[in-house]
């Protein structure tokens, strides 16, 4: 049952624009046959009403938008110019303030704000397409893909019916990130080349747009297995980067560099990128990405056999993804824990471990798959230490299928090759040469030249 408000608003003081609103919101409801409790209801007493047509008290915008809808009228027709302004003024500190929330550690506010303004109602169209794509973007860096796409295409479609160039760029960036968290870096990566050819003829340029699709262009192939590419577009995006001076940026360049070079093998490259990535990300007090590097030094550390090293690193990362999230990100960490400890011997601690970062994934989505897809397969590791290569196999499959789903073809193709192995080991040739044979075919490129 909806409920009445009952808070009594201090009187303003009498002015002429107040009368007028009273005025013409009397007017309007005489016109539509109401009276002032049919017109408050069923949230604004009669009284309330009643104050407002007198000039007595100023309606909250929230107030007078009710009514006016009741009244099928705009807001704005009960105004003066000065009204409108001071109203207008309001809304655009509050979608700038939103606009500067848009970071990991306070993406939840920034979406709780964008979402109460747009439940409001009764706002302009680019307003509405700017909190729109605002509350998108927060749910990116919250890593709600799915979500995301659902709000960022009513910002596509509104700002092409705006016309507006630079907010339909930006709405169309968002929905290629949203798109490769959802967990399709492919289809991703598609959108971000045809949006890069409209960035680098857009006038005036758009440098840090260019910048951002670069970036997320190197994580798209690098989720899709292409390490080589991906070293290729953050090359370019750390060339660019210098005129721009984004400390968050570079330091995400230095951490996809070093993911790239350690795909490739170059563990001491990926070393000093990450070194690079963590000083850029501690000058510029950016806790997860200070996080990130911390998790991806552990991995490092361990490769190297540096075992005191690594649990260092990740008890670091660990400490802040516990405060600072998203819950991918702690999954991530428990997982290196649980490599980590795997390499050391520590059977216990490897499978709590493992076991704690499948728990820590509150919602599916790429980052959290791929999280989970490192757990099981120290979980599998373990298993075939036990002599229980049944379940072994099975997370295994498993595994593969998150891979497979995910197009992320380098880490399908190693699972496929542990399970070959595993078969050989108790005697399946057979299946140990299926296995191979679907880990070359998914890991040998195909020819370009295909006649269609």
């Amino acid at each position: 049952m909806p409920v009445t408000r009952t808070r009594r608003r201090r009187p303003a003081p009498l002015s002429p624009s107040l009368k007028k609103l009273g005025e013409r919101l009397r007017e309007a409801r005489i016109a539509a046959g109401l009276s002032q409790a049919q017109l408050g209801a069923p949230y604004f007493t009669r009284a309330h009403v009643s104050a407002i047509e007198l000039g007595k008290i100023r309606p909250a915008m929230r107030s007078l938008e009710h009514m006016a809808k009741k009244l099928d009228k705009p807001a704005s027709s009960f105004l003066d110019d000065a009204d409108l302004e001071r109203a207008r003024s309001d809304r655009e500190l509050e979608i700038g303030s939103i606009a500067g929330l848009l970071t990991f550690a306070s993406a939840p506010e920034a979406l709780r704000r964008a979402e109460k303004m747009l439940d409001a109602g009764g706002l302009p169209v680019r307003e509405t397409c700017r909190l729109r794509l605002y509350a998108g973007s927060a749910l990116n860096l919250l890593h709600r893909g799915g979500d995301a796409i659902k709000s960022l295409t009513v910002a596509q479609r509104l700002a092409r019916e705006l016309g507006d160039e630079p907010l339909a760029r930006g709405a169309d960036y968002q929905v290629a990130v949203a798109t490769r968290i959802a967990g399709n870096p492919r289809g991703a990566r598609e959108m971000l080349e045809t949006l890069l050819r409209r960035v680098e003829t857009a006038k005036p340029p758009d440098q840090l747009l260019r910048l951002r699709v670069l970036i997320t262009l190197g994580g798209c192939a690098q989720d899709l297995g292409e390490p080589q590419a991906a070293t290729t577009y953050y090359q370019q995006a750390l060339s660019w980067s210098s005129e721009i001076g984004d400390l968050a940026r570079i330091a995400f360049i230095h951490q996809g560099l070093g993911n790239a070079y350690r795909a490739l093998g170059d563990h001491d490259a990926a070393a000093g990128h990450y070194q690079r990535a963590l000083a850029a990300a501690e000058l510029g007090k950016d806790l997860v990405g200070v996080l990130i590097m911390r998790n991806a030094l552990a991995v490092i550390a361990a490769d190297a056999g540096r075992i005191e090293a690594a649990y260092e690193h990740v008890a670091r990362a660990l400490e802040i993804a516990r405060v600072s999230g998203p819950a991918a990100y702690l999954a991530h960490c428990y997982a290196t824990r649980a490599e980590v400890a795997l390499k050391a011997k520590d059977a216990t601690l490897a499978r709590s471990s493992a076991e704690a970062a499948i728990a820590a994934v509150a919602e599916r989505g790429a980052d959290a798959d791929r999280a989970i897809a490192g757990a099981m397969l120290v979980l599998a590791e373990l298993d075939l230490r036990e002599g229980d290569t049944a379940k072994a196999e099975k997370r295994m499959r498993d595994v593969a299928a998150i891979y497979k789903a995910l197009d992320a073809k380098t880490e399908l193709g190693e699972v496929l090759m542990r399970l070959s192995r595993a078969a050989k080991k108790h005697g399946d040739l057979r299946g140990a040469e299926r296995y191979a044979t679907q880990a070359y075919a998914v890991t040998t490129p195909k020819s370009a030249n295909v006649e269609v």
